[in-house]
């Protein structure tokens, strides 16, 4: 290569495929799964918005049904993945890693009904539909206590927070945690989705590019925002001392966690609707407080960068953990409920790959020490 090669740090702006799974329209602050707008999305049963994203159409009401029965029949654990999961979660690593080292192993056992339209379509769905039992028998594992019985509910969302909390869900906190998982669904060719197509470029089992996509999600700067722009709040403590944390931050070049998107030059829609989920379901004081804080701080870095030549606005992660919060979510099972949606996006990104598959393979411009003599 030349010396005036020019690199394209974190490939920011390069185009290395096509999708029709998802639009982020970053100039406009808009952003669309299969053609329709986000915000027109967020009323319906995460189901019927998951099957859109995977299948490319939204379910007629039989479909719905059906997809809510398979959910329900193949998210039931075997027994022995059960017993493995808590056995490895007991070793006390973050829910996160947990699951990465397990997700291949959660499609063994298949259940007696299908709905993928291939091998790994279906081994990838098994996967996804396990992802809620598998995070409420690690919750439980940690807690120290026995798995809740599986809930009979085919409502996705009702059986999530049901697994985790042993309890039937109001109606409002099903409707806020879908919505909130809807918004989760698909995002472009973010960190975790572009490492689930780099996989299966290679033609690994999609499995095992789902475990690498979970391995990139528990990063601080892709999903795991979600826990420290929760942290951060906590550290904040008080409405009041939110300039004064956005100044240190600021001058200090820390990182104002859940602040900024790369793809959005407007505030991340996402953000927007978050919020209001919060303030739906943010009713014990604590929760208050922390959306209080969170409000100052945001606030005070538009304040403060205002004159900055690029704005950054806050993204779905900064209010996110407010909400999961509310839920009775622990902030260590945040980005691994934020996985539990993502899911089906990078399934559907899996399938598209292999659709029109070359392998991944960037070039990369040396900077070493020139070629030398045998050593």
């Amino acid at each position: 290569m030349s010396e005036s090669t020019h690199v394209q740090k974190g490939l920011e702006g390069v185009i290395a495929d096509t999708t029709a799974v998802s639009l982020v329209d970053g100039e406009a602050g808009r952003l669309y799964y299969r053609g329709y707008p986000v915000e027109s999305l967020t009323s319906k049963r995460f189901a019927e918005v998951m099957h859109l994203v995977v299948f490319g159409e939204l379910p007629d009401a039989e479909r719905l049904d059906e997809v809510e029965e398979y959910l329900w029949v193949a998210g039931r654990l075997p027994p022995e993945v059960a017993a493995s999961l808590r056995q490895i979660a007991r070793h006390g690593e973050h829910p996160m890693a947990t699951l990465q080292s397990i997700a291949s192993l959660l499609a063994i056992e298949p259940p007696a009904i299908s709905l993928g339209r291939s091998q790994q379509e279906e081994e990838a769905l098994i996967v996804a539909a396990r992802l809620p039992a598998a995070i409420a028998t690690i919750n439980a594992a940690l807690q120290d206590h026995p798995e809740h019985r599986y809930p009979a509910s085919r409502h996705y969302g009702e059986r999530y927070l049901q697994l985790l909390h042993g309890r039937r869900p109001t109606p409002t906190e099903v409707s806020v945690f879908e919505s909130t998982q809807i918004l989760q669904l698909d995002h472009g060719f973010n960190a975790s989705t572009f490492t689930a197509r780099v996989v299966t470029s290679t033609l690994a089992p999609a499995t095992s590019a789902l475990s690498a996509a979970m391995g990139a999600l528990y990063g601080p700067l892709h999903g795991a925002a979600d826990q420290q722009a929760l942290e951060m709040a906590l550290e904040v403590g008080e409405p009041e001392r939110a300039r004064d944390f956005v100044a240190h931050c600021l001058a200090t070049g820390r990182k104002v966690m859940g602040m900024g998107h790369r793809e959005y030059r407007v505030v991340d829609p996402r953000s927007r609707m978050i919020r209001t989920l919060a303030q739906q379901v943010a009713r014990e004081p604590a929760h208050v407080k922390l959306l209080d804080v969170l409000s100052a701080v945001d606030e005070a870095f538009i304040e403060q960068t205002r004159e900055k030549r690029r704005t950054l606005r806050a993204n779905l992660e900064f209010y996110k953990g407010v909400v999961y919060l509310a839920l009775g979510i622990p902030k260590e099972f945040f980005t691994a409920s934020f996985a539990a949606a993502r899911v089906f996006g990078w399934i559907a990104h899996v399938m598209e790959q292999r659709q029109d598959n070359r392998i991944i393979r960037p070039a990369a411009h040396y900077v070493g020490p020139a070629p030398r003599e045998s050593a």
